[in-house]
């Protein structure tokens, strides 16, 4: 996206958006001139908190979060469950942050610039520290990069930077490093802002090794599957935060027992309210209910290359078996919108012309005789990892009767364990993101999710990569959005995502927390409270 149709990013050596553009939440290039004027890089709920009167310090927070297991990880730059989302935030920041709008801003960078259309430059904020007292140098972000592309640990943020080799990244001074990349990409600002991208210190280890970020919490312990302890870091740099002494952060694989332990008040604020379980939150002394409209979506997943997927027509029928506005009341409660099998709706460059699908139970079932699959019976996976996965799996169930389809759920509690990605049929959770980064994600050969094995090796869908890497080296957005535009088509047409609705974030809170606010954002609790450091006991 350029400043004006005559300043094409490949007419300049150095080039930024405007305000306007970056306010309507840019997708493709982003750059520093435009994120330095937007903000200091305080958290995006500055504005929240301090409508809420003074922040006090104090307190331990209990978080009851939903789902994990005794494989949960802390790692500055990876996570598999929401507890390893909210454990990563106590801990880790990054260069750029997304505000509650969804819009980039800096963070632990000062700027970020798109010198040309393969070559990046990130100039540091100076006077950070890590929690051991560290200062933040170049070299930490020279580090951070380097261990993202490190095949062997296979980290969540690896395929979007596929442009980025680590003999490109160089150190030009102690606060400057420039990327120098194999090809254009638009990108890599949007990649800087993952939450799961984050900078760690040069010779970082996931835990069980000791864990040193520039976040606002230092672990204290960790029994993965139970529950972590956090003490506020004395070194954070941002004046006056956190508030709280502590953040404890307990699972819960069941949600009646988190909702119990909310309203006992053991827990302070609680992940995935259930939808069904809004009014009595509401209608209780002393609880408050956080509903944000995000572009968060529970796709049910086909694996392309496992029976009975492999053949399109029975993926059309499973997608013509829904009643997409009866699952937004019977999963969601009416918390959320009628989605159309494509992700990403706030990105500009989403594409709306595509047909809304709607039930179509005679199709269905015509597709699958033709297919030898009619009155099959099939198996979908499922579990508590977030709210409406359990429920989308039964109402799916349901609907499917009527097209002669049996489908038995299993809700499996070990369920991100080994299996996970190796089923034929499951659901599974995301959060907002715009369109390259989530096919970076889950939607190409080398996504560290990528839980229907899109795109197919041959045939409808085989152009998929490459046109995906089209997308990522055309800086120009009048020219990039007609070729993901072609991508959501193939997805769409031939994909193995079913995707009925997105979701709003509903989660709850006890009125004594200060400083949540709605956010489109990929987590939780307005980003776990961006980090525990903008919210606090009043």
């Amino acid at each position: 996206m350029a400043d004006t149709p005559s300043q094409r990013p490949e007419d300049n050596d150095s080039f930024s958006l405007n305000r306007r553009e970056l306010l309507m939440g840019a997708g493709g290039v982003l750059l520093a001139g435009s994120l330095a004027a937007c903000g200091s890089g305080s958290s995006s709920s500055s504005g929240t908190t301090a409508a809420a009167g003074t922040p006090k310090r104090g307190g331990n927070f209990r978080l009851a979060v939903t789902g994990g297991g005794a494989k949960d990880i802390m790692d500055g730059q990876s996570i598999i469950t929401k507890p390893d989302q909210a454990r990563l935030m106590t801990a880790f920041e990054t260069l750029l942050v997304y505000d509650t709008n969804y819009i980039l801003q800096p963070h632990l960078a000062e700027e970020v610039t798109q010198n040309k259309p393969d070559q990046w430059t990130i100039k540091l904020k100076q006077g950070i520290e890590f929690s051991n007292g560290k200062t933040l140098t170049s070299d930490d972000v020279v580090y951070s990069l380097q261990r993202i592309l490190n095949p062997k640990l296979g980290l969540f943020g690896t395929s979007g930077f596929a442009s980025l080799k680590p003999s490109g990244i160089k150190k030009l001074n102690s606060t400057t490093v420039q990327l120098n990349l194999s090809y254009a990409d638009a990108g890599i600002g949007e990649q800087l802002g993952q939450y799961y991208n984050g900078i760690v210190p040069v010779g970082y280890e996931a835990y069980p090794a000791p864990q040193h970020g520039t976040g606002g919490y230092i672990l204290k312990s960790f029994t993965p599957g139970q529950q972590s302890v956090h003490t506020r870091n004395p070194n954070y740099w941002q004046s006056g935060k956190p508030y709280f002494d502590q953040v404890t952060i307990t699972d819960f694989t069941d949600a009646t027992a988190q909702v119990n332990a909310l309203e006992a008040g053991q827990a302070d604020a609680m992940t995935d309210l259930p939808f069904s379980n809004v009014p009595v939150i509401k209608g209780h002394a002393g609880l408050s209910v956080l509903v944000s409209k995000t572009g968060g979506w529970l796709p049910l997943c086909m694996a392309i290359d496992l029976t009975p997927f492999t053949d399109n027509r029975v993926r059309e029928a499973f997608r013509l078996m829904v009643d997409r506005p009866q699952m937004v009341e019977q999963v969601l409660s009416g918390y959320g919108t009628v989605a159309n099998d494509l992700y990403s709706p706030f990105d500009p460059a989403y594409n709306h012309s595509l047909p809304q699908r709607v039930q179509d139970i005679e199709k269905a079932k015509s597709l699958l005789k033709q297919a030898g699959q009619d009155g099959m019976t099939v198996d979908l996976h499922t579990t508590n990892g977030a709210a409406g996965m359990v429920e989308s799996a039964n109402v799916f169930a349901t609907q499917a009767q009527a097209a002669g389809v049996t489908i038995n759920v299993h809700n499996d509690p070990n369920y991100y364990g080994d299996q996970y990605l190796k089923l034929a049929f499951s659901v599974d959770f995301w959060g907002t993101r715009n369109y390259l980064p989530q096919v970076a994600n889950g939607s190409i050969p080398g996504a560290p999710y990528n839980e229907t094995h899109w795109p197919p090796k041959s045939g409808q869908g085989s152009n998929f990569l490459d046109l995906y890497h089209q997308a990522l080296t055309q800086v120009d957005e009048s020219k990039r959005i007609p070729i993901i535009h072609e991508m959501q088509a193939l997805e769409y047409n031939y994909g193995g995502y079913i995707i009925p609705f997105f979701n709003d974030l509903v989660d709850a809170y006890s009125s004594k927390v200060a400083g949540f606010e709605p956010s489109k954002g990929t987590l939780n609790l307005t980003s776990f409270g961006n980090g525990y450091t903008t919210i606090w006991f009043t």
